[in-house]
């Protein structure tokens, strides 16, 4: 398969030095009126020269005249050589592939006129690569049209099929029944939407829109039918997917650009002010999705790739960001040394931002009764008990909104062991000061009740474990790495 990677902007117009990435299958080109989003569909659709006779359904090549897209100004664009780079990549080579683009002014001879010329490569050959090209002409309703005739595609009932259940797709008609109407006018050829009620004059502007993207699709498929293991790929190049639809069909229409992109192989190329899109889309980025974000600095461009939604709608709605007051959402353990434990496990995450962790003492099983309880009070409340809880409640259903600390022992016994156990000569150790493992458990050798938690919360070894337990607790942690994102998890997973 043949695929875009991306466009290396040299200089075009107010354009410098700017990569435009593209995804394996979908690709959006969104930002400000006036930064030359169309523009990069026209070079595109120059780079692409298909050499193949065959036609889309409706009769048209898989090429488009890039002067289609955007035209060179004589007054400011003659007088300027503009130079651009795509890269590739062929299913038959690993190594990258690219061409150069580079615009010239070719003086007005006897035998020509004067014109604006691209050469690739300095004399080389377009890439031959089928496209098909949806400009803001197939916008214009039909019923405004001068001159409408009717044309005779070759399309099997099963196109037709496929026609009729996208169209109910994407515009959730249940009952209606559809077929396509194949027309043409001096604007656009389509297949326009044709219903037991209404033919394509009363087609709105958004049914043509849909109408001729499920063309394109369609277009592709049967190319690819056609020419089954030659086929490499293709484009779709659109202008303004969202215009004239809404909201709704805007997502159905993305999920079934997802589904044909992937199906055929091919790369779905777009511009879009739709913030519907985009939100739909943020789930999706990466390598298959790429987000092309146009911005205007100093009267130069500046894009920025899968930038986040949030940063998109509040450039495209000009509005400046409003602090959001987050309520955080509380969470009992069982007293002052599990809390220490936890503010530490969810410190440096998302966590921090939106947990709020209170502490007891409780009496014993106290807690337990709290997290088992249905009353209605703590019915917004969460628990984090100990670890050696688990064993307490058997083969019981674990309480609702409820997690444990790691381990299957009190906090304080689990760092008293790890604290025992590390060797004389751990990093943990501060020997100039004689913090040692004899000065540490200095009279807390026995395992007692109670024993553990007064080692822990000793005014001498809480000065050496750190502010707030942090160098006891980074050393465990330093070990425990699997057991820390475990419980991370767990307190997402019960959000």
């Amino acid at each position: 398969m043949t695929k875009l990677n991306s466009l290396e902007i040299q200089n075009f117009r107010h354009i410098e030095s700017q990569k435009v990435e593209f995804g394996n299958y979908i690709t959006v080109i969104t930002g400000l009126n006036g930064t030359g989003k169309s523009s990069i569909l026209g070079w595109i659709a120059q780079l692409c020269d298909f050499k193949s006779k065959e036609k889309t359904i409706l009769d048209t090549y898989f090429k488009e005249d890039y002067r289609n897209v955007f035209k060179f100004c004589p007054t400011n664009d003659y007088i300027k050589e503009y130079e651009v780079k795509f890269n590739y990549s062929l299913s038959s080579s690993l190594i990258e592939e690219s061409k150069q683009i580079n615009t010239r002014y070719v003086n007005k001879t006897e035998k020509s006129p004067e014109r604006y010329r691209t050469d690739f490569d300095g004399r080389g050959k377009a890439l031959d690569h089928p496209i098909i090209y949806l400009g803001l002409k197939r916008l214009i309703p039909l019923a405004t049209e001068n001159k409408i005739s009717s044309f005779n595609p070759s399309l099997s009932s099963k196109y037709i099929n496929t026609y009729s259940n996208l169209i109910k797709e994407i515009f959730v008609l249940v009952n209606d029944k559809i077929r396509p109407e194949p027309v043409k006018s001096t604007n656009k050829k389509l297949l326009a939407l044709q219903t037991e009620v209404y033919g394509h004059l009363g087609n709105s502007a958004g049914q043509d829109n849909i109408s001729q993207i499920i063309s394109s699709l369609i277009s592709f498929e049967i190319l690819k039918e056609k020419n089954k293991d030659s086929f490499n790929g293709g484009i779709i190049l659109i202008d303004e997917i969202d215009s004239t639809l809404y909201a709704a069909s805007q997502c159905r229409l993305i999920d079934v650009l997802f589904r044909y992109a992937r199906k055929l192989d091919i790369q779905i190329i777009f511009t879009t002010h739709s913030v519907e899109i985009l939100e739909y889309l943020k789930d999706k980025f990466g390598n298959d999705t790429k987000i092309n974000y146009f911005n205007l600095l100093d009267g130069k461009v500046k894009n920025s790739i899968n930038p986040s939604v949030e940063y998109i709608r509040l450039k495209i709605k000009n509005e400046v960001s409003k602090i959001k007051v987050t309520e955080k959402i509380n969470f009992i353990c069982e007293d002052e040394v599990a809390q220490y434990w936890i503010k530490n496990l969810i410190n440096n995450t998302e966590l921090k931002k939106i947990v709020n962790i209170e502490k007891g003492p409780f009496p014993d099983g106290t807690i337990i009764s709290m997290a088992e309880s249905n009353h209605s009070i703590f019915k917004k409340v969460y628990f984090i008990l100990d670890g050696d809880v688990k064993k307490k409640l058997n083969s019981k259903k674990i309480p609702p909104r409820t997690v444990f600390l790691p381990t299957e022992f009190r906090p304080e016994t689990v760092m008293y062991d790890f604290v025992k156990n590390l060797s004389d000569y751990d990093d943990f150790w501060d020997d100039e000061n004689n913090f040692t493992k004899l000065t540490c458990f200095n009279n807390f050798t026995n395992d007692g009740k109670g024993v553990h938690k007064s080692w822990f919360l000793s005014t001498i070894n809480k000065k050496e474990f750190g502010n707030g337990y942090s160098k006891l607790f980074n050393r465990w942690k330093k070990d425990n790495q699997e057991s820390v994102n475990d419980f991370l998890d767990s307190i997402r997973k019960v959000m």
